[in-house]
């Protein structure tokens, strides 16, 4: 990288750090700073609180920061290495920087985990590392590179990829498959959970049962995640579950399903395969609930597949309400 350039790659670098980053000189010894202090540390911390506009990974023993060239993947942002050890950190710059907060959108979330999980096997890089702080790369101490102001989209990353059997599932789940483990693992959980709490003025005992699971669960990662994406993944879990999974919408689809097995009760199989199987036309009003819920986890990024799964309804059905909500 031309040395004229570096200034504006710092600059850059400087905008889009959090207002008062995580920073330190020693790591097991964390400070959270301002900009301008924070810069002078040896470690900083260089995603905001909740945001991915860096994808950083860490480089020990067998590996060296130009591990991406001999793998042919693409030029990272900067690297930055040890002088004394030669371990590094290697980042690349987002173009589209995507949140891990609001789980709106999960699709983002599972496909970066893809990414990453794959790109640190391909860099043979640490899967436990945190990647809360990296070595700072406009701090003098490290070997610091920048070597490309290209910011890159998901879908070019992981064109030098193969993302089958990415990202690890369980407990061996590190950077954002975690997320992705807690959010799908506890949101299941949580459609059944939630009628154990239903009384009056539920909601606040709802929602501590809700962060109860995630951080049980988040305990069981071989580094957890922060206590800030606890809260985040809970939060938007809870929420959700308590404004579509009510008293009243499942008293509605039980009566739904009852009204539905007294009528298969009073034809015969050959009836019931004629007249039952074409379906169609609009939902009755006690089925609103059921659309209601199918759009919303449509909206969220779902294949209808896994939405007819959660629900415990046909993908026929699914697609059926999905056709009808755009009416």
């Amino acid at each position: 990288m031309k040395t004229e350039h570096s200034n504006a790659f710092q600059l850059d670098l400087f905008e889009s750090l959090p207002n008062k980053p995580y920073c330190t000189d020693e790591l097991g010894v964390m400070y959270i700073r301002p900009k301008k202090t924070a810069v002078k540390r040896k470690y900083l911390q260089v995603n905001r609180p909740s945001m991915v506009s860096y994808l950083v990974f860490d480089l020990d023993d067998r590996s060296h920061v130009l591990a991406w060239y001999d793998e042919n993947l693409p030029a990272p942002y900067w690297t930055s290495k040890n002088p004394e050890n030669g371990h590094g950190h290697i980042a690349y710059r987002l173009k589209i920087p995507f949140c891990t907060s609001d789980i709106a959108k999960i699709e983002p979330i599972k496909y970066a985990a893809a990414i990453q999980s794959a790109m640190t096997e391909r860099l043979k890089a640490d899967r436990s590392f945190a990647r809360l702080v990296t070595k700072n790369p406009v701090h003098p101490y490290w070997q610091n590179e920048f070597w490309t102001e290209y910011e890159y989209t998901l879908d070019e990353l992981a064109d030098y990829l193969d993302l089958r059997g990415h990202p690890l599932r369980g407990i061996e789940a590190t950077g954002l498959g975690r997320n992705c483990e807690l959010f799908e693992s506890v949101r299941k959980w949580a459609y059944k959970a939630i009628r154990e709490y239903w009384a009056p003025n539920y909601k606040r005992v709802w929602n501590n049962a809700v962060y109860e699971r995630v951080e049980s669960l988040n305990g069981q990662f071989t580094q957890p995640l922060p206590v800030s994406e606890v809260k985040s993944i809970s939060k938007s879990i809870a929420n959700w579950t308590y404004k579509y999974f009510t008293p009243e919408g499942f008293r509605n689809s039980q009566a739904v399903k009852g009204s539905k097995g007294g009528k298969a009760g009073s034809v015969d199989s050959k009836a019931k395969a004629g007249r039952l199987s074409k379906g169609g036309g609009r939902p009755k009003s006690h089925d609103a609930e059921l659309l209601t819920l199918i759009t919303s986890l449509k909206a969220k990024g779902y294949s209808n597949r896994v939405i007819a799964e959660d629900l415990n309804v046909s993908p026929s059905t699914v697609s059926k309400y999905l056709k009808i909500s755009k009416e």
